[in-house]
């Protein structure tokens, strides 16, 4: 693979972990504004990422901010917590395995 793809790959995962990172800290202190970062994640995990190669990670991504945004619009701050860390996870994984490519 060469560095372009690499670098592009990495610079979109690290958008999402970005925003991911966010849209935790907002929850944490209860910012109201927590749906509309939330929001700003669905944003960043809409369409393909580049070269495809990540598609089976931004589909998990997408359901699991999902039931996060709805778990924590019913309230349930520790399910949708849950689920937002395991989202941020297995993008810095992923980010750390496209590292070793």
């Amino acid at each position: 693979m060469d560095e372009a793809t690499v670098g592009a790959r990495v610079g979109h995962l690290l958008r999402i972990t970005g925003y991911l990172e966010i849209a935790i800290i907002f929850m944490w202190i209860h910012n109201p504004r927590t749906l509309q970062t939330i929001g700003m994640v669905e944003a960043s995990l809409r369409g393909e990422g580049p070269d495809g190669r990540d598609e089976d990670l931004l589909e998990r991504l997408r359901k699991l901010v999902e039931e996060a945004r709805d778990y924590y619009a019913g309230d349930d701050f520790p399910a949708a917590m849950a689920r937002m860390r395991v989202a941020q996870d297995l993008v810095d994984l992923r980010i750390v395995a496209i590292g070793g490519e």
